[in-house]
């Protein structure tokens, strides 16, 4: 089944005029059969020999596309390619994937070189308090907080820039491999959310490749995958019970460096808090193990780091964010428009009505105050009542006529 997806999906493409590309390309964005059917053979790639040259071939030829989505497309099979390529050449079979290598070195000039052939070099700056970010608000801080930070606000953190390779050999490997996640971890979010399981798989298999740990191949959170890799060893072999990481002779152990690690440790902590928390907070674990028996400090620190964070906040929640932080802003105030057609207290005191002319009359002696005879109130019979509320009505609509004559004429200067 997936051998026959594959080779529609190379026929099709290969017979595309260039004025197609761009349709073809805005169909690969919810395809998810195709992504299928690829991590099938590449996990199989044994039994698909004759596959992986033109699917590294066509992979490769939508990387150095203009295509954005073709690109993004490429980009989601990077862990693997890179778990396929280093288990290669532990095996001692690099002859049998130099398509994944050219396909890897396509991958990786491209990314650090910028559009006009020179290096290109990636800058971003580290949040601090004294600036404000997506994680906190300046103004909530005191001031005499931000002046111990202030110090350190400019500072940039730069990437590259890196050289151009031709090959891969064992002094750039784990470089270039590096690379190649960082480019990667920056896209992560544009990456399908099924490909980062087979990140959280393949992290697992990268970190514990030539251990023996009980349990790992049969986790529930790798569910009932049919590309799961069966296991390295049977109750029956005489493998070491201990959960702890043991030695053996039936898979070679990947060589990896501190930060290759770390990068790995970046990806999954993504996929923790987009849908898949169960496989990646076991590939921390797998890192995190890895890291102890290599004596690698500063994966320890980032591992640990994850670990200790899900105490405060789990994932896997209905309320977590895309990243596992919650952030508390401030509620923005809406500004109200005022119509001009609009009756408000301060549209009355643009004309001056005639009961304001008082104030305009020459001073004089004020007449005292007279007398107010006391009011006698009769009662109201039952037979008055229908025509006092009819005089009472008329006598009202009389004064807002007169007040409304009032208040259009022009007083005098």
């Amino acid at each position: 089944m997936a051998e026959a997806i594959i080779s529609d999906w190379i026929s099709d493409y290969s017979s595309l005029q260039e004025s197609e590309l761009r349709t073809f390309a805005a169909q690969h964005e919810n395809d998810f059969e195709i992504s299928k059917a690829l991590y099938t053979i590449l996990n199989e790639r044994a039994k698909y020999k004759d596959l992986i040259y033109p699917v590294c071939n066509q992979l490769c030829s939508f990387y150095r596309s203009s295509e954005v989505e073709l690109r993004r497309f490429t980009l989601q099979f990077v862990p693997i390619l890179i778990y396929l390529y280093l288990n290669s050449v532990t095996m001692g079979d690099k002859k049998g994937c130099r398509s994944i290598e050219t396909l890897l070195i396509c991958i990786y000039n491209i990314e650090v070189s910028a559009d006009d052939g020179s290096p290109k070099v990636v800058s971003f700056r580290i949040p601090v308090l004294a600036q404000a970010s997506i994680y906190h608000e300046e103004k909530s801080l005191l001031p005499s907080d931000l002046r111990r930070w202030e110090e350190n606000s400019n500072k940039e953190i730069s990437w590259g820039p890196l050289p151009s390779i031709e090959s891969i050999n064992a002094q750039n490997r784990l470089k270039v491999m590096t690379a190649l996640l960082f480019t990667y971890n920056q896209q992560l979010n544009q990456i399908r959310k099924p490909a980062l399981y087979h990140l959280c798989k393949t992290t697992s298999q990268l970190a514990t490749q030539g251990f023996a740990k009980i349990g790992h191949v049969q986790r529930a959170s790798y569910g009932t995958d049919p590309t799961s890799p069966p296991s390295s060893s049977s109750p029956g072999s005489g493998a070491s019970n201990s959960p702890t990481l043991a030695g053996t002779k039936s898979l070679p152990r990947i060589a990896v460096s501190s930060q290759f690690l770390v990068e790995l440790a970046h990806a999954n902590y993504f996929a923790m808090f987009n849908e898949f928390a169960s496989a990646a907070i076991e590939a921390v674990k797998d890192l995190h193990q890895r890291a102890c028996y290599e004596m690698l400090p500063e994966v320890i620190l980032v591992t640990n780091a994850i670990r200790n964070s899900l105490h405060a906040n789990p994932s896997g929640q209905p309320s977590d964010g895309p990243m596992g932080i919650s952030v508390a802003l401030t509620p923005a105030t809406t500004t109200v428009t005022v119509s001009k057609s609009m009756i408000t207290n301060a549209s009355f005191r643009t004309k001056k009505l005639p009961e304001e002319d008082f104030l305009h009359q020459p001073a004089g002696p004020v007449p005292p105050p007279q007398p107010v005879p006391p009011t006698t109130i009769s009662p109201i019979l039952p037979s008055q009542v229908a025509t006092v509320s009819k005089s009472s009505r008329n006598l009202l609509r009389s004064v807002v006529d007169r007040v409304r004559q009032r208040a259009l004429e022009k007083p005098p200067v």
